[in-house]
């Protein structure tokens, strides 16, 4: 006898869009924080499988819609979004993303007596990627990020340390492509993330110029 399989069901535009809504304000319980698993909420998200442009619009959306920006340091554990304007400092960055997704691993002092914000750019890796570093992150530091799950958390997260990242970086050259220097004062439009939109954020890109893009993709092709 022929197994007769069932059709998938169609979500409609409009019913994804509402599953975004729904999501973006979604308080999670203790019960659902202590059982996220971020990789599946990346997985089963409503922007999975729509056109890039078009999820990274509408995730952009959620998070600004959603948030407070703030004007503070950026501190070890948080994970942020924010406009960046062309660096002063060319010969220090010699090719940028206007709308970096960074996890931030510290405050530097330079040789000139200047304060840098050092982070892993996250949107320098390729989605996929992209996605598992978040996991990788999640699952490390998950006691930090289950803290500030529901709302943006201002604390730092003394297990993460600007020694780790380059530890991490002399193990794995594809991580250390991401790695960036900030200068505060260059940064504007600022959204700390809490937990909860971390899987929206993943579907973010940012905001390259083609110079840029040429760099990143050389990078990239290296390991095909």
């Amino acid at each position: 006898m022929p197994i007769i399989q069932k059709p998938k069901k169609v979500i409609s535009l409009a019913d994804r869009k509402q599953q975004l809504k729904d999501l973006s304000t979604k308080i999670y319980s203790d019960d659902e924080i202590k059982n996220f698993n971020i990789y599946e909420a990346i997985k089963d998200h409503p922007l999975n499988r729509r056109p890039t442009t078009i999820r990274s619009k509408l995730a952009y959306s959620e998070i600004t819609n959603n948030l407070k920006p703030t004007k503070k340091y950026l501190l070890p554990g948080q994970i942020s979004i924010f406009g960046y304007s062309t660096p002063k400092y060319k010969e220090e960055l010699e090719y940028y993303d206007a709308t970096p997704m960074t996890f931030f691993f510290g405050l530097v002092r330079t040789k000139d007596n200047t304060i840098r914000e050092v982070g892993l750019n996250l949107h320098y890796y390729p989605p996929y990627t992209r996605f598992n570093v978040l996991r990788v992150c999640f699952n490390v530091y998950k006691t930090y990020f289950e803290k500030q799950f529901n709302e943006e958390y201002h604390k730092p997260n003394n297990y993460v340390s600007w020694n780790q990242l380059k530890h991490i970086m002399s193990r794995d050259k594809r991580l250390a492509f991401g790695i960036k220097m900030y200068i505060p004062a260059l940064r504007g439009n600022t959204y700390v993330l809490p937990t909860r939109l971390l899987p929206t954020a993943a579907y973010t890109e940012g905001h390259f110029s083609k110079a840029t893009l040429t760099q990143v993709f050389h990078f990239w092709r290296q390991f095909r």
